[in-house]
């Protein structure tokens, strides 16, 4: 009788494999939501220069730490690695641009404030030409060598011929034409004396419209609820020729609450 060279032990380990009782592989997990974070963290540098891009940030964090959750795996799983890269990312990116669009906020804010109550000291002191230089751009500004009351005359005057022309051809009579409001109201801030103290009615708004930087001035008389409220919007402007930063009003009104109905039959 021959002995079978395979022994028993080793002939019962091949069955057990066979049959399916071997023990599990221990495969280490894949945590996709590991390398959305780290895509997400890496899009998120877009925020220093849109905030609104900051959203990339906080999506990359919270995919992170989804990722990063506990698992009955005793392997690492696959993708934690790109998840704390991602999350440090994010915060990178995220802290930068946060930081970035509050200093803009207060660096521009103030100088709009300034440049605002520099507009209203002028205006008070019955300076309405040099007033009305500071609402328009640097590209439509009179020369510094020409005279203001003079131009500004010449104008008044073809303006007026240009109105007898228009009631000649049409048969009616010449009217000079309606002032704005902004003149109306910057010329009414004669009544209040240059060194009146103009308090800030709420926080400078400082906002982007169709990529033109621009800020938003409302300032009250007194703090009062009945006090006379001024709201100058400013834009900011960079010279093409001296590269020099500049604001200029772009509109000066009193400022008037919108009214919002509460509900709509």
């Amino acid at each position: 009788m021959t002995t079978d060279p395979i022994s028993q032990r080793s002939l019962g380990a091949v069955m057990s494999s066979e049959a399916g009782f071997e023990a599990d592989v221990d495969d280490s997990p894949l945590r996709i939501s590991g390398y959305i974070s780290l895509l997400l963290g890496l899009l998120s540098g877009f925020s220093i220069v849109a905030l609104p891009m900051f959203a990339f940030a906080i999506a990359a964090i919270l995919f992170g730490l989804f990722a990063l959750r506990k698992s009955d795996s005793q392997s690492l799983p696959v993708g934690t690695t790109a998840a704390r890269v991602g999350i440090l990312v994010a915060l990178l990116f995220g802290s930068w641009g946060l930081a970035r669009y509050s200093f803009k906020q207060q660096t521009l804010g103030g100088q709009a404030e300034y440049f605002a109550r520099q507009f209203i000291r002028v205006a008070s002191s019955g300076n309405e030409i040099y007033a009305k230089e500071l609402q328009k751009s640097h590209v439509n500004r009179f020369l510094k060598s020409m005279p203001l009351e003079q131009s500004y005359e010449m104008e008044r005057l073809k303006r007026e011929k240009q109105a007898e022309e228009y009631a000649r051809e049409t048969g009616g009579e010449a009217s000079p034409p309606p002032e704005e409001e902004d003149s109306t109201t910057v010329a009414e801030l004669v009544k209040y004396p240059p060194d009146h103290p103009w308090v800030l009615y709420r926080r400078v708004r400082v906002f982007h419209h169709y990529g033109r930087q621009k800020a938003e001035v409302i300032l009250a008389t007194d703090r009062t609820d009945k006090a006379y409220r001024l709201m100058i919007i400013l834009e900011y402007l960079v010279n093409k020729d001296t590269g020099a930063s500049e604001w200029y009003v772009e509109e000066c009104t009193p400022f008037r609450k919108r009214i919002v109905a509460e509900s709509i039959l």
